[in-house]
């Protein structure tokens, strides 16, 4: 076993991990890294697929008593016809994630399936990616304590949809764009956070879903590395291993940080790093 090659892997999936759910462009970090280091480290569909899912598990767990009533009474209200307070809202709480995630869903099937590719490795584009991001939050930044409502419909679900168009440009956080976008609607912070978290499930999934099925086009080029290399499947799955930890506490330390209301430290880490990102991308260009 290569331990610097192991290093790799862990360092990688650590940070793809964290920043999955920070209001900071994950692959753009992992990205920027593999940039500067040069280390020849091949940042390829299927490592991110990978260690998204040690993510996704990690927010499934974190969120597992929330996403059982979610769906037990929305199962209550839908096919037992209890129509109590409590099964509608959880009903209607599913309908307006199936509403938020219907542009992107489209949008970005579309992208995937087709032989389109933003320069997701790109500095440049990363940079920009990550001041836009800088702005909007920097924009919305007294939103995060002024309003307290709780109440989420479908318009306001849509408006946030339509706002993780953003998270399509490489290097603008997803999180980060969708949650202040909750705030644009008077909701609360936390409730726009835990939205945007929880949103994040089926879009995850479908997206490794559809590159799935479109890596079974070319299936050698998709599994980027030789199976016969038994140790390729231990940093793999030390790569998930530390995705789905960095994942899980990083969740922690983000609902912490909202509940200061605090999120300076996000908007100025998005305008050092955009700001970096650009000028040795344009350096390099």
């Amino acid at each position: 076993m290569n331990i610097i090659e192991l290093l790799r892997y862990i360092v990688y999936g650590l940070v793809q991990g964290i920043f999955e759910v920070f209001p900071i462009s994950s692959s753009g970090q992992v990205a920027f890294i593999q940039y500067v280091i040069d280390d020849g480290f091949q940042y390829s569909q299927f490592f991110l697929i990978i260690v998204n899912l040690g993510s996704l598990v990690a927010i499934i767990v974190f969120f597992r008593k929330m996403l059982k009533e979610l769906l037990c009474q929305s199962y209550r209200d839908v096919i037992k016809k209890d129509h109590s307070p409590e099964n509608l809202k959880a009903t209607s709480y599913i309908k307006n994630i199936i509403v938020a995630i219907i542009p992107i869903g489209i949008i970005g099937s579309l992208i995937t399936l087709s032989d389109f590719q933003l320069e997701s490795f790109s500095l440049i584009i990363i940079g920009v990616g990550s001041l836009l991001t800088a702005t909007i939050m920097f924009l919305s930044r007294n939103r995060t304590n002024q309003y307290t409502s709780t109440k989420l419909t479908r318009p306001k679900a849509w408006y946030i949809g339509l706002f993780q168009l953003f998270a399509l440009i490489p290097g603008v956080s997803r999180l980060g764009v969708t949650a202040v976008a909750g705030t644009h609607q008077e909701l609360s912070y936390n409730t726009a956070l835990n939205f945007s978290i929880i949103m994040s499930i089926p879009i995850s999934i479908g997206a490794v879903l559809i590159s799935l099925l479109k890596g079974l086009t070319d299936v050698k080029t998709f599994i980027d590395f030789d199976i016969t290399n038994f140790y390729m499947y231990i940093y793999y799955f030390i790569s998930v291993a530390v995705s789905f930890l960095g994942t899980f506490y990083a969740l922690k330390f983000i609902f912490v940080i909202t509940q200061k209301g605090n999120f300076r430290m996000f908007y100025i880490y998005n305008l050092a790093f955009g700001l970096v990102a650009l000028i040795i991308g344009l350096a390099n260009y």
